[in-house]
Parts: structure tokens; sequence; C-alpha cells
């Protein structure tokens, strides 16, 4: 039965995600590419890469090109930093923390879950005070919080 993550386990992975997120400029890939990047720096012309990965020099710049269009495989880039001497790091870094990221999509799965009950009781006309809607509201979030592979059962577009 496979493990869910703890707080504490998102806490680490938030911590590592923040330190690479100051790095996250340096990441950026120049305008060619990393690829030509670092033929260019190591002085290699594409003939030389394809000889390396056993394919044509226009294999490599249509590798080249599928890079900077974010159309090529990881495998293909791993196997081409392989050729020149580098490695290949693939990492997706969430835009804000993952705590952050939950509390604020249990805050709007809870409200329109809230919105929903409200709905109904207003219909059999058995409608609550906002006081008590406010605290459904909280009861929901909370309990979101404790199953977070609840959160995403509904569409974004709540």
């Amino acid at each position: 039965m496979p493990r869910h993550p703890t707080a504490f386990d998102r806490k680490q992975l938030d911590s590592r995600f923040s330190r690479l997120r100051e790095h996250l400029p340096l990441m950026q890939p120049p305008r060619g590419g990393w690829i030509r990047a670092l033929r260019d720096a190591l002085g290699m012309r594409q003939q030389d890469l394809g000889d390396r990965l056993g394919v044509t020099s226009q294999a490599v710049a249509d590798l080249e090109r599928r890079e900077v269009d974010g159309a090529v495989t990881l495998a293909t880039l791993r196997d081409a930093a392989r050729a020149m001497g580098g490695e290949l790091y693939y990492v997706v870094v969430p835009v804000r923390p993952i705590q952050e990221t939950l509390e604020a999509r249990a805050a709007r799965v809870a409200g329109f879950m809230a919105g929903q009950v409200n709905h109904s009781m207003r219909m059999e006309d058995q409608q609550t005070g906002t006081a008590e809607q406010r605290d459904r509201r909280e009861e929901l979030r909370l309990n979101l919080l404790k199953t977070p592979s609840l959160l995403w059962a509904l569409p974004d577009d709540l």
C-alpha cells in the first residue's frame, strides 16, 4: 500500500524547492538551448555531436530546434548531454510552497462545497446564518486538508 506524504515530508520537500527557487534564473535555458550552448562552448560541430550520438548533423540540428521548442524527450537530452560530458537534471518546481497550495485549494473547494450545501438548504427554506456557514466552510477546509487527495477531484474552475 503506497505511503502518503506527511506534513513533515511536505515540509522537507518545500525546503528543497525553496533552495531551488533561489537559483531558477540560472536554470533558464539560453536562447538557442542548453545543448547548442554547451556544444558551442566545447567547440564541437553538429557533425561531431552527431558522430558521438550515431546520428546525422541534420538530426542534431533537429534536436537543438526541438529543445528550443520544448518538443524534445528527456532521454534524447540525456543522451546528448552525456555525449558532451554533461548530465541532465530534471526538476519540477512548484510556484509556491506546497502547504500554501494545499491551503488555498482547500479554502476554494470548501467554499464551493459549502456553497452547494447552502444552496440546497436555501431551496428547502432551511438557510443558515453567515456564522454557521463560515463554521461549515472552515470544518470542510480542515477535513479536506487531512485528506489532500480529495482536493483534486473537482475541476480547477470551481
